[in-house]
C-alpha cells in the first residue's frame, strides 16, 4: 500500500492504518529501534508505542514522508528508552553513535518539532556531500548501524571509516556554526 493510502487511513481513523503501517514499516522501526536497544522485547514495545503516537498525531501531523516520520518517533522513544534503563549505570559499553553528534548538533532526543532552520541547514550541508559519505553518515546516525557493518557494506577498512565520521562530524559542526546555529 502506498504512504498515501496509508496516511489516509489514519485520516479517516481507519484501524487497518496500523497493521498497513507495520506491513510496510515494521522491519525498518524494529531495525532502528533494535540498534540502540540491543533487547527485542523493548524494541517491540517502542515500535508498539510508534504505532500509538503516529495513531494520535496523524492528524492533524500529515508527514511528506511516512517513513521519516516513524524513523524518528521509534529513534526519540528508543533513545528516551535507552537513557531510562542506563541512567543508573556509569562507563562502561559503547556510547551510541547519536552521541557522537552531541559537540555537533543539539539534542534533539526529545519530541518536539524539529527546528526548521535546523533541519534546513542539515539538509544542504547533506546535500553537499558525495552520495557514499552522505550514505554512511546517514546509516551511522540516523539508522545507528555499527562502523563495522557499514565499513563491510562499502568494502572499506573500518579505520578509515572511522576516520571519515570523525571529519564529517567536524564538517556538519562548521556548517552549523556558519549558519549561526551553533557558536
Amino acid at each position: 500500500m502506498e504512504d498515501a493510502a496509508i496516511i489516509a487511513l489514519f485520516f479517516s481513523r481507519d484501524q487497518r492504518a496500523i497493521p498497513e503501517t507495520d506491513k510496510k514499516y515494521g522491519a525498518l522501526c524494529s531495525s532502528i529501534s533494535f540498534r540502540i536497544l540491543q533487547d527485542k522485547r523493548d524494541s517491540e514495545e517502542c515500535v508498539n508505542d510508534t504505532y500509538l503516537k503516529a495513531w494520535n498525531t496523524i492528524p492533524p501531523q500529515q508527514p511528506r514522508s511516512l517513513s521519516a516520520y516513524l524513523g524518528r518517533i521509534v529513534r526519540n522513544l528508543s533513545l528516551d528508552r535507552f537513557r531510562t534503563k542506563n541512567a543508573a549505570k556509569r562507563g562502561g559499553g559503547d556510547a551510541l553513535p547519536f552521541e557522537e553528534l552531541s559537540e555537533c548538533i543539539p539534542d534533539t532526543a526529545q519530541a518536539q518539532p524539529v527546528d526548521p532552520v535546523l533541519a534546513e541547514c542539515l539538509d544542504r550541508w547533506l546535500d553537499s556531500l558525495p552520495k557514499q559519505q552522505r550514505v554512511c553518515f546517514l546509516r551511522r546516525y540516523w539508522l545507528g548501524e555499527p562502523l563495522s557493518e557499514i565499513a563491510k557494506r562499502f568494502d572499506l577498512p573500518p579505520e578509515r571509516l572511522a576516520v571519515t565520521m570523525h571529519r564529517l562530524r567536524k564538517s556538519l559542526k562548521r556548517a552549523l556554526e556558519q549558519s549561526g546555529i551553533r557558536s
